[in-house]
């Protein structure tokens, strides 16, 4: 039986328009009143976060920040919080700089963006309170959430790897979309945050069903009971998971949950 759902936000719950469909978010009120626990599981961070969750059945504590900051909805306070080492900010950000990346830092108030990088046109949502800075090395030594990086789609996962491997045992890198790539704490990871709450609520992984669509939601994937890829994900995701179901512009995990909960309830 499952208990939990963790759903990534961008690419799997959301619309293209970011947006919850009224058919999932129908289906995910009828999941939350037969008793399951709801957990968004996204990168954005707290500012971007509460903008698009209101109208959700949220009923335990919320991943944000790739799993850098875990968030009591009730009370609106941080259960836990893993900031970048400061040591490591400087150097990450030179090595990645000579791959030709772009660059932005968060803090618990403010997304600041290298100047190159806020002029590209629909870089990021609107609405977010963004500063811009020339070198964000001038943001420093700020606390600091996460480390984001711009680059060109066709070379970033190889660049990935690259970082990956440069900064092993110091950062999690991960990339959460096609030109978009995080530096964090290197205890961070969704899975990691998911395991904390699931310790919290007594609830096993494999009563935890989890969604996702890019490499920041492979481990979660791997964690939980039955880890679903989006039919839009990509191919390293859909690999890792369990079970692919439709795209998101589909319904992806509506239909999931129908086959997985709801169809398993009815026998």
């Amino acid at each position: 039986m499952y208990r939990l759902l963790a759903i990534d936000l961008d690419g799997t719950l959301l619309t293209p328009q970011h947006k919850v469909s009224p058919y999932t978010l129908d289906v995910l009120k009828r999941a939350v009143a037969d008793g399951m626990r709801l957990v968004i599981a996204t990168g954005r961070v707290p500012f971007s976060f509460h903008r698009v969750i209101r109208d959700l059945p949220l009923n335990a504590p919320q991943i944000t920040s790739n799993g850098a900051t875990v968030i009591d909805m009730s009370t609106n306070t941080l259960v836990h919080q893993q900031l970048v080492p400061p040591h490591y900010i400087l150097p990450v950000v030179e090595y990645a700089r000579s791959l030709d990346l772009q660059f932005c830092y968060y803090t618990n108030e403010y997304l600041y963006a290298e100047q190159a990088l806020y002029d590209r046109q629909n870089w990021y949502l609107s609405g977010i309170p963004i500063r811009r800075v020339e070198n964000i090395e001038d943001v420093y030594p700020q606390p600091c959430i996460k480390i984001g990086a711009f680059g060109d789609a066709s070379t970033l996962r190889a660049k990935r790897r690259d970082l990956e491997s440069h900064f092993a045992g110091q950062l999690y890198v991960t990339q959460t979309a096609e030109q978009w790539l995080e530096f964090l704490h290197p205890e961070v990871s969704k899975a990691n945050a998911l395991r904390t709450i699931t310790q919290m609520l007594d609830i096993r992984p494999e009563e935890v069903i989890a969604f996702g669509d890019n490499h920041n939601d492979i481990e979660m994937l791997r964690f939980a009971g039955l880890g679903i890829a989006m039919g839009n994900a990509h191919q390293e995701v859909k690999a890792a998971a369990d079970y692919v179901t439709l795209r998101n512009i589909d319904d992806g995990v509506a239909a999931a949950l129908e086959k997985f909960v709801f169809a398993v309830e009815k026998r």
